[in-house]
C-alpha cells in the first residue's frame, strides 16, 4: 500500500497543497462533513431486516479495471496504488483526497462483478472490509454526494453482493446499509450541489423501494427526485450543467428508479415518464457517429458505452435536430461530417460548477472517427487537471492574450469558481448554395481588450470541406480612443484526438491529418504560419497524450477584423485519390 512521509501526500505534493486542490475542485461538497454526536446517534440503528427487490445496474462496466483490482492495482486518473492481491486498500492514508474519494464512491464494484465468481468474492470481502474500517463513521467517507453513489452501487450490487453474506457480516453490512440510508434521509436535503441532490434523491429511491418498511424513504426520495428533475432538466431535455455527459447519467438513474417501481408493482409518478423521451432526444443529439458523447462542460466522450446504455430502452430515434436552443450547441450534420459548436454561455448559479469557457468551440468528427475535439474531462482526473481542462485554451476555438472567453467567478453557495459570460454571445444558422454557414461572435474580451471576437463556419453540405474564419474587431460604437492600447497576442487552437495521425504538409501552413479506421487523410490549411504542438486529451478515463494545430497572431485593438493579422482563414478538405489540394 501507499504510504507517505508526514506533511505529504504519496502523489508527490504536500497534503496542504492536495487540500487546496481539492477544494478549488469540489468546494462545499468536497469539504469532510462534520457532524453532532446526536445526528451520529440519530443514524444508528438496526438495518433493514430484507431486501425486497433491487436495481438494476445498468451503467457500462470497465472490465480492464475489474481485472486489474483483483490483481491489487487501484487507478484513478494518473494516481495508482498496489495492494497484496487478495487483500483490501484500506487503512493506510491514500495518495491524495481526490483518490480517496473515487474509491469511496464504489463505481468499480460493478468492474469487479465482471470478472465472474472471483471477482465477486473479492467485492463481498472489499465491501466487508470497508464497513470494518469505514461503517460507523467517518468525515470524508460519509460526506453526502459519496455516500449517495456509494449506497446506489452497493443496491446495484445486492444480488451478489448481500444474497449471499451469512451471520455477522451479513448483519453489519445491512446496519451500515440503514445507517447510510438515514444519514441520506436527514442529511440530504442541506446538500447545496445540485448534482449531488440528484443523486441522494436517487438514492433515497432506490432504497426507499428496495427495503421492507421503505415507503417513507421512498416518497421523500420521489419528492426531492422530482424537484431536482424540475430544476435541472430543461424543456428542451437536456441538463441545465450543459454536460452531455450528465445528462447520460440522469437518464439511466432515472430508468433505474421508474424500472424497480414497476418490478415491485409500484405506481412510478408520471414525471418520471414524460421526462425520458425529451431526455432521450436531446442525448441522441449529443451522441456521435461512434456511440459515444461530444466532450463538453465537464463531461467526456462516452467511449465506455454510457450513452448506448441510456438510449437502449429507447430504440431508434429519428429526431436528430440541428439546434438545441435551451442547452446551447448547434449541429451540422454534412453526409458523414459531423460539426458541433457550443453556443451558450456558462449556466446560470448553482449549475456552472463544473462547466468550461469554451464558447464557439467546435468539434469535428468524419463518420466514427473523430477529428478535432476539446482536451475534455472525466470524473477520474485529478483536480489540476480538471481545471485545466475548463479552459479557453483547452478547446478548439480562440484565445485571446492567454485569458479566457468568460470570467470564472466564485459561486458562494458552492464554493466554487463558475463560468460567467461571454458577453454578446449569439449564433445564426444558415444555407448558402451547397454549403451551410455558422456565423457566431461573443464580447468575453470586450471590456479587457475592446474587441468582440467572431468565428464564421462554412460546411459544404457533400461533406468534404469545412472553411473556417475567425476575427478579432472594435465594435463601430466604440471610439478609438477609449480602446485600451498595444497589440494583443493570440492563439487559435485546434485539439485533434489521439488517434489521429499527423503529417507535415509541403508549406509551413499545412499539415495532413490521417483517419486509420477508414484510411482517410484530411488536409487542414491555414493562411497564417501554423504548428503542430503537444497536447492531452483526457475525455476518456485513461488520459492520452496528441498533438494540437495552433495559428498564432498579434491582433490591433484597432482595426475591423477583416484583414489579417486580425482575421484568419482555414479549411479542413478530404482528400480524394488523384485530386490536388485547393488553396484555404
Amino acid at each position: 500500500m501507499v504510504s507517505a512521509p508526514p506533511g505529504s501526500s504519496a502523489s508527490g505534493i504536500s497534503r496542504e497543497a492536495d487540500q487546496a486542490q481539492w477544494a478549488e475542485l469540489t468546494g462545499k461538497s468536497g469539504a469532510p462533513i462534520n457532524v453532532s454526536p446526536v445526528h451520529r446517534l440519530r443514524i444508528s440503528g438496526p438495518g433493514p431486516s430484507a431486501l425486497t427487490a433491487l436495481p438494476n445496474d445498468n451503467f457500462p462496466v470497465n472490465r480492464a479495471r475489474g481485472e486489474a483490482i483483483l490483481q491489487g492495482r487501484w487507478r484513478f486518473g494518473h494516481t495508482q496504488i498496489e495492494t497484496p492481491p487478495g487483500h483490501s486498500p484500506w487503512g493506510p492514508e491514500f495518495p491524495s483526497l481526490h483518490f480517496a474519494d473515487r474509491i469511496h464512491r464504489f463505481h468499480w464494484l460493478r468492474d469487479v462483478a465482471a470478472m465472474g465468481p472471483e471477482g465477486e468474492a473479492h467485492g463481498r470481502a472489499l465491501t466487508a472490509a470497508w464497513v470494518d474500517a469505514y461503517g460507523k463513521w467517518e468525515d470524508f467517507a460519509w460526506r453526502l454526494s459519496i455516500t449517495a453513489d456509494r449506497l446506489v452501487n452497493w443496491l446495484c450490487a445486492g444480488p451478489w453482493l448481500f444474497a449471499r453474506l451469512e451471520g455477522e457480516a451479513r448483519g453489519q453490512m445491512l446496519e451500515t446499509l440503514g445507517r447510510q440510508i438515514r444519514h441520506l434521509q436527514f442529511s440530504g436535503p442541506e446538500e447545496t450541489d445540485p448534482v449531488s441532490r440528484f443523486r441522494i434523491a436517487v438514492a433515497l429511491c432506490l432504497a426507499g423501494a428496495a427495503t421492507e418498511d421503505g415507503r417513507k424513504v421512498l416518497d421523500a426520495g420521489l419528492a426531492m427526485l422530482e424537484a431536482e428533475c424540475a430544476k435541472q432538466i430543461l424543456p428542451d431535455g437536456g441538463h441545465v450543467s450543459r454536460n452531455p455527459e450528465r445528462l447520460a447519467q440522469a437518464l439511466l438513474d432515472i430508468q433505474a428508479v421508474e424500472d424497480l417501481m414497476l418490478r415491485l408493482g409500484m405506481s412510478a409518478p408520471s414525471f418520471l415518464t414524460k421526462l425520458q423521451p425529451r431526455m432521450a432526444a436531446m442525448l441522441s443529439f449529443f451522441q456521435t457517429a461512434d456511440g459515444g458523447l461530444l466532450p463538453a462542460n465537464g463531461g467526456g466522450d462516452a467511449s465506455d458505452g454510457l450513452a448506448k446504455a441510456a438510449l437502449r430502452p429507447h430504440g431508434a430515434i429519428n429526431s436528430k435536430f440541428s439546434f438545441a436552443r435551451l442547452s446551447a450547441y448547434q449541429r451540422v450534420q454534412a453526409e458523414e461530417l459531423t460539426v458541433y459548436v457550443d453556443s451558450g454561455a456558462g449556466p446560470e448559479r448553482p449549475n456552472g460548477g463544473r462547466a468550461h469557457a469554451g464558447a464557439l468551440a467546435l468539434t469535428i468528427d468524419d463518420g466514427p472517427e473523430r477529428i478535432i475535439t476539446s482536451c475534455g474531462s472525466h470524473l477520474d482526473l485529478e483536480p489540476m487537471l480538471r481545471d485545466a481542462a475548463r479552459r479557453t485554451a483547452a478547446h478548439s476555438v480562440l484565445s485571446l492574450n492567454g485569458e479566457d472567453s468568460a470570467v470564472f467567478a466564485l459561486d458562494p453557495a458552492l464554493g466554487v469558481r463558475a463560468p460567467e459570460g461571454p458577453a454578446q454571445l449569439a449564433v445564426r444558422r444558415m444555407e448558402e448554395g451547397d454549403q451551410y454557414l455558422l456565423e457566431g461572435q461573443h464580447a468575453g474580451w470586450r471590456v479587457r481588450h475592446g474587441v468582440i471576437y467572431r468565428r464564421r463556419l462554412y460546411v459544404a453540405m457533400n461533406g468534404a470541406r469545412i472553411t473556417g474564419e475567425d476575427s478579432l474587431s472594435r465594435p463601430m460604437s466604440d471610439a478609438p480612443p477609449a480602446m485600451p492600447g498595444g497589440p494583443i497576442p493570440y492563439e487559435i487552437r485546434f485539439h485533434l484526438h489521439p488517434d489521429v495521425q499527423v503529417a507535415d504538409g509541403p508549406d509551413n501552413r499545412t499539415v495532413f491529418l490521417g483517419l486509420a479506421k477508414r484510411q482517410r487523410v484530411w488536409r487542414f490549411r491555414s493562411e497564417a504560419l501554423l504548428s503542430v504542438e503537444d497536447s492531452r486529451y483526457w475525455g476518456s478515463e485513461a488520459a492520452r497524450k496528441t498533438q494540437q494545430l495552433v495559428i498564432r497572431g498579434i491582433a490591433d485593438p484597432g482595426a475591423d477584423g477583416s484583414q489579417a493579422p486580425n482575421r484568419v482563414r482555414w479549411a479542413l478538405s478530404r482528400i480524394e485519390p488523384g485530386i490536388q489540394g485547393e488553396s484555404v
